[in-house]
C-alpha cells in the first residue's frame, strides 16, 4: 500500500500491518530499582518539555482480576527509564512529575493506566495527552499504538512481550525493548498525529479488518 492510498482510508488491515517493518527503540534504557536513583532521574526528567509515557501490569488471565501496575516508564527521544514501582514504593518525587502541568506527559489510551496508578497513590495527573483521543476527535476508527504507528511512521509495533510477567524481580532484555518503545514511540506519533489535517470522519473504512 503505497502512503498516499494509506491517508485515503480510515482502516488500516491486519494483513498490511503485519507486512510493516518492525520499530524498536533503539536509545539507553534505564532500569529504576531504588528511591534514591528514581529521585535523581526524575530531577532530570522534571526539566523536559515533553515526556514519552507509558505502564504495564502483571497480566491476568482470569476474569475479573487484574493487577496493578508493576512498572511506569517515561521516555524522552534518546533515553527511556522504567521505574520498578514494588521497590521504589511510588515516591513523592513520581506524584510530583505526574502532576506537574510544565510537562506534557505523552500517551495512547492513558486512561487505565491512570486509573490504577491512582489505585496505589492518589495524586491528580496534569497536562496528560493522550493520543487515543486526539485521533479519535479527528474521525480515526483505529486508535491504538499498533494502528498508529502503522499509519504515521510506517512501521509494525510487536506486543509479543505485553502478557509476559512484569512483576518478576529481573525484566528480559525483551520486556526492557518492549516497555522503552511504547513510552519512546508515543514521541514519535504525536507531532504527525496532530499535523494530520485530513478528515477522517467523511472518509469510508474501505479496507476491513480480514
Amino acid at each position: 500500500m503505497k502512503k498516499m492510498e494509506l491517508y485515503q482510508t480510515n482502516r488500516l488491515s491486519s494483513i498490511y500491518i503485519n507486512s510493516l517493518p518492525i520499530i524498536r527503540f533503539k536509545g539507553t534504557v534505564i532500569v529504576v530499582n531504588e528511591k534514591k536513583q528514581a529521585n535523581r532521574i526524575i530531577q532530570k526528567l522534571n526539566r523536559e518539555a515533553i515526556i514519552g509515557m507509558d505502564t504495564e501490569s502483571r497480566p491476568s488471565f482470569s476474569k475479573g482480576i487484574s493487577y496493578p501496575p508493576s512498572i511506569i516508564q517515561f521516555a524522552t527521544h534518546h533515553t527511556a527509564y522504567l521505574f520498578r514501582l514494588k521497590t521504589i514504593q511510588f515516591p513523592d518525587s513520581l506524584a510530583d512529575l505526574l502532576e506537574n502541568k510544565n510537562i506534557a506527559k505523552i500517551g495512547i489510551g492513558l486512561k487505565d493506566d491512570i486509573q490504577k496508578l491512582q489505585s496505589l497513590r492518589k495524586f491528580q495527573m496534569k497536562n496528560c495527552i493522550d493520543l487515543s483521543k486526539i485521533a479519535e476527535k479527528k474521525g480515526i476508527i483505529q486508535v491504538g499504538a499498533r494502528a498508529l504507528t502503522a499509519r504515521y511512521l510506517e512501521h509494525r509495533l510487536t506486543k509479543t512481550a505485553q502478557t509476559s510477567n512484569w512483576a518478576l524481580p529481573h525484566l528480559t532484555e525483551k520486556q526492557k525493548i518492549y516497555a522503552a518503545t511504547d513510552a519512546w514511540i508515543c514521541l514519535q506519533i504525536y507531532p504527525l498525529l496532530i499535523a494530520d489535517q485530513l478528515n477522517y470522519h467523511q472518509m469510508d473504512a474501505s479496507i476491513p479488518n480480514p
